[in-house]
């Protein structure tokens, strides 16, 4: 075999062994891809079930607070009833009234 038999050899085995490499990095580059896409896809549905749960929890704090607001007034309303019945007067604020009956 002479130099120029070699050479061309050369060429040829580098040649495809370039291509091989970009074969494959190209495969591993599609494989990374698809795996951040579906992990992205993944955390943004992860995202939108916890913002969805966020607005259900905002809506539930506020029936909370209404109800809670309506308890208080409630028993606002009833707590001069209350010392009505027990024979003490409505109001404790009176001067000489014992608040800690």
């Amino acid at each position: 075999m002479n130099v120029l038999g070699i050479l061309g050899w050369s060429v040829i085995a580098a040649t495809f062994a370039w291509g091989l490499t970009l074969r494959h990095a190209g495969a591993t580059m599609a494989a990374l891809r698809a795996d951040a896409e579906r992990e992205i896809a993944h955390w943004a549905a992860l995202a939108a079930r916890e913002r969805t749960r966020a607005m259900q929890l905002e809506r539930e704090l506020e029936r909370w607070s209404d109800g809670c607001r309506q308890g208080r007034e409630d028993v606002a309303s009833i707590v001069p009833m209350l010392l009505a019945a027990q024979g003490r007067p409505a109001c404790l604020c009176q001067p000489g009234a014992d608040i800690a009956q």
